[in-house]
This record gives C-alpha cells, structure tokens and sequence, in this order.
C-alpha cells in the first residue's frame, strides 16, 4: 500500500494522538513480521513534526504481555514518545511501567495491518470518543457489581470497589499516558479472588483466533476451575498449562468498548475497541492497578453483551439502555 494512504492515520497518531513536539525521540518498535511500510509512515509523519525517530526491530513476542528483550527496554526507558508497532502488545510489561513511570508517552499499534491504517475504527470521531469513553470510566469506578451476559451464555459476575476504570481515549498527551490506535474503551481490574460464572462461546481469544468450536470456561473465586470444548478450548488449556499460575487469574480486566467507528474483524486490536462490545483479560494486570502478576496478558471479546452495574442494566443485546453522553 502506498504512504499516501497510510499519511492520515500517521499523521493523526503523531500530531493529534501523541501530539509530537520539536525535538522529542520518538521510539517506534516493530517485529520482523509487521509490515515496513507502516513503520516508515509512522517515521516519516514524525520527521515531519519535528520529532526524532528511532526503529527497533525485533523477533516477534511470543504472547502479549512478554517483557520485551533487554535493549528494547533500555531504550523504551530512555525515549519521550513510544509507538508499539509489534505483534503484541507491551502493555502489561514491566517496561512500559518503567518508561511511563519516566513520563514517556505511549501509542499501542499492536498488530496493525495496512487495511487497519486506512479503515475502520482508525477513522473514528476522537473527542466524541473521548466523552463516551470518560462517562463509562466514571461509571464503572462508580460500581461495586458487575455482571456480563450473552445470548451464547457467558454470565459471570465481577467486583470491583475501590478500583478506579481508566479511560482510554485515544489520546497520549500528558507524561506518562497510554492510549492508542484504534482506541475507545473504558477499562478496569476488577478485585482478585471474587469473579463467578461462566464464559461461553466469546467472539475472539488473543492467541486463539476465532472461536468456531464449542467453548465453555468456568470460573470460581477468580481462578479459572474448568476448560472444556472443541479446538480452540483446548488451544487455550495448552497455552495456560505453558505459562504460570496468575494466568489462571480470570477477569484480570474487564473493559467496555467506545468507539462506534470500529469493525467486528478477526483481530483484538479493532473489535475489543468496538461500541457495543466487552472484553476480560486472564493473566496480568498490574499495568491496570491490579495485584495480578504474570508472564503475559491475553483478551476475550464478547459481541451483543449485556451489562449491569450494581443491578442496572446500561446495554442490553449490544445496545446502550443509557445516555452515552451525559
């Protein structure tokens, strides 16, 4: 694909998302397997603004939430601006936590096709985003009970008192801000020990793909207690039986997604984003204020959801029962 069409996208993370300044080093990290002409789209937009650009090239992680090697680090831990074009992402790094405690601010571009640099929630209204996405922060802040429902038959219960949702808006503007592209979701940790229920059949599983097969996984005091299902169910058991223990911590996350602009495609980057859905998180969520610590985090997107915080429905089948912009 040519530049051309890709400059609007890396034009709007650089000036309007990261808002780039004169003089500023902007650390784009990328993998052998993401394509080069987004990472020289994203130089060239940097250039252009006055910014610095530096290009980290890496084999791709093996799973989101992997500490990247320890040059990329350093780096990440010495540069103003970071955009993370790589496969997975970083966030739920002890790297990212270092070089945002350093006031670095951070654009995730995780996954990013060409296609996505062009279409989709890329695309969106951002300030329109923003206020949707604030209003449903404060929401779930505001909440101790959080249930999530689907027609395929998930239904758990989460708590979270006390713990206070991130807005993510699409915006990177002030030192130590993490955002990104697409964007739009109103996040949380939800408490550790206490998520109950049952997800069935979710869209999409990072690492897994698409569930096409049976899926059922059962949830007690947080820990997920049974696996059962066609192929990706056992897909997911592999993956788990890999890693440590804290990834059997369920719910490490939940997250509403804001951002009407984004599509229902096979990649977590775009869909978890999308307004109507929902997304959790198994394994680590330190980056989110949680106690949950893991070598890796990883998202399951639920479509047509329904929510209730403290007993009140705010979407029912996909569709919000609430004023978005109040």
């Amino acid at each position: 694909m040519e530049f051309s069409r890709m400059a609007f996208a890396a034009n709007m993370l650089i000036n309007q998302v990261l808002q780039v300044k004169r003089g500023e080093t902007v650390l784009i990290i990328t993998d052998t397997d993401r394509p080069r002409t987004i990472t020289q789209a994203l130089a060239y937009s940097a250039v252009s603004a006055g910014g610095e650009p530096i290009i980290i090239i890496m084999e791709p992680q093996q799973i989101g939430g992997q500490e990247p090697p320890a040059p990329v680090a350093a780096a990440m831990a010495s540069a103003q601006v970071i955009i993370n074009q790589s496969t997975y992402s970083l966030t739920h790094t002890a790297a990212v936590r270092e070089a945002m405690g350093k006031g670095a601010r951070i654009a995730n571009l995780r996954n990013f096709t060409e296609e996505m640099m062009v279409n989709g929630g890329i695309n969106a209204d951002y300030n329109q985003v923003k206020k949707v996405t604030e209003n449903l922060a404060r929401l779930l802040t505001e909440a101790d009970v959080i249930r999530l429902t689907t027609p395929e038959g998930t239904d758990f219960t989460m708590r979270s008192l006390g713990r206070k949702a991130i807005a993510q808006t699409g915006f990177v503007t002030k030192p130590g801000d993490l955002s990104g592209l697409p964007d739009g979701e109103a996040t949380l940790a939800p408490l550790e020990g206490v998520t109950e229920g049952v997800v069935v059949a979710p869209y999409i599983i990072d690492q897994i793909g698409v569930v096409t097969d049976p899926f059922r996984m059962e949830i007690t005091k947080g820990k997920i207690t049974s696996i059962t299902g066609g192929r990706q169910a056992m897909d997911l058991k592999r993956l788990l039986e890999k890693y440590d223990e804290s990834g059997y911590n369920a719910a490490s996350q939940f997250a509403l997604g804001t951002n009407p602009a984004c599509r229902v495609v096979p990649n977590t980057r775009e869909v978890s984003k999308k307004l109507g859905t929902a997304h959790i998180a198994i394994g680590d969520n330190i980056s989110l204020g949680g106690q949950s610590k893991s070598s890796f985090h990883l998202d399951m997107v639920f479509l047509n959801i329904s929510a209730y915080l403290d007993g009140k429905c705010i979407i029912k089948d996909g569709q919000y029962q609430i004023d978005l912009e109040k």
